[in-house]
């Protein structure tokens, strides 16, 4: 009986220390509010002097708050570097909450260099929306 005890109290323990030591999902998703960021089409970012936005290497998911006027549906989301190259790309839905996009996509930024970047948004076939970001 005290052996079964002891079993069922070292699986606990186990447990518990396994669900400690795994990265929690609040630290790897990031919400971005781009409702105020609005870029018309053509418009260079950097002529805006915009403070970069910020994103951790642990980020997996974002939840971007699209400008105002963004519509529901299919959007792609890319991360790109000063020279135009893409470094990671992905696609998400957005739904309209409360009078505003939501856009949400998965992205795993582990692997990207910190630095300078742009964030890219755009629905297929249309012209991109490019946001200044630092990846630390």
């Amino acid at each position: 009986m005290a052996l079964a005890a002891a079993a069922v109290l070292l699986i606990v323990i186990g447990g518990l220390l396994l669900l400690r030591n795994r990265p929690s999902v609040q630290t790897a998703t990031v919400t971005i509010d781009l409702r105020e960021r609005s870029i018309a089409r053509g418009e260079n970012p950097a002529e805006r002097n915009q403070q970069p936005l910020e994103l951790s290497r642990e980020t997996k998911h974002l939840v971007l708050d699209l400008p105002i006027g963004s519509k529901e549906g299919s959007y792609e989301v890319a991360l790109v570097s000063g020279g135009g190259e893409q470094v990671r790309g992905t696609t998400g839905i957005a739904q309209l909450e409360n009078h505003t996009a939501i856009l949400k996509a998965d992205i795993d930024l582990a692997a990207v260099s910190p630095g300078s970047y742009f964030l890219g948004v755009r629905q297929p076939g249309m012209e991109w929306s490019r946001y200044p970001i630092r990846v630390k």
